[in-house]
């Protein structure tokens, strides 16, 4: 178990956790306290902690953030630096436009990111031997929030891509 704040060494890598929250509404909250065993309902799934992961490689200078829930806390990134952003937008399409663009500067802009790969978009009931889609328009509406996070990172001048699937890539690539 982590605490808010803590930084572990994997490796090369140092890796600060900072709190962080769900996308609203957090569906299933709470912790799973016992093992689950299916069948069972989605309920007993909980979403437990949500983080923010700061990752650097001291060695080449590179740093990301792992942001893989489409929540934020005020201010919980403010000094904490990161070239790309990983960023999860499930369930933005169902936020208000303000929650978007809240989203984008307490994540993005807090890091400083000028490059973000989007994340925890597609739809996970579907195998992962067929092509990604977008979840279906009741869970999500990718349209609507590539709409806002376009403008967003056009006036900010931060390049914004899906991940390429099943290959490898380097993020930092053309960075300075």
């Amino acid at each position: 178990m982590v605490e808010d704040g803590a930084t572990v060494t994997a490796g090369g890598y140092r890796v600060t956790f900072v709190g962080s929250a769900h996308c609203p509404p957090d569906r299933y909250p709470g912790a799973i306290t016992a093992p689950v065993r299916p069948p069972v309902r989605a309920s007993a799934y909980r979403c437990g902690d949500a983080w923010s992961l700061v990752v650097a490689h001291p060695g080449s200078g590179r740093t990301a953030l792992v942001q893989g829930s489409a929540g934020y806390r005020d201010g919980a990134l403010d000094g904490h630096r990161a070239q790309v952003a990983y960023l999860g937008i499930g369930q933005l399409g169902l936020r208000p436009a303000h929650y978007l663009r809240r989203y984008w500067e307490q994540t993005v802009r807090a890091v400083g990111a000028t490059r973000v790969v989007l994340t925890h978009w597609d739809d996970f009931f579907r195998p992962l031997d067929r092509p990604l889609r977008a979840l279906p328009y009741a869970g999500d509406d990718l349209h609507a929030t590539m709409r806002v996070l376009t403008r967003l990172a056009e006036q900010d001048g931060v390049t914004v891509r899906f991940p390429t699937v099943w290959a490898r890539e380097d993020p930092w690539t053309g960075l300075g």
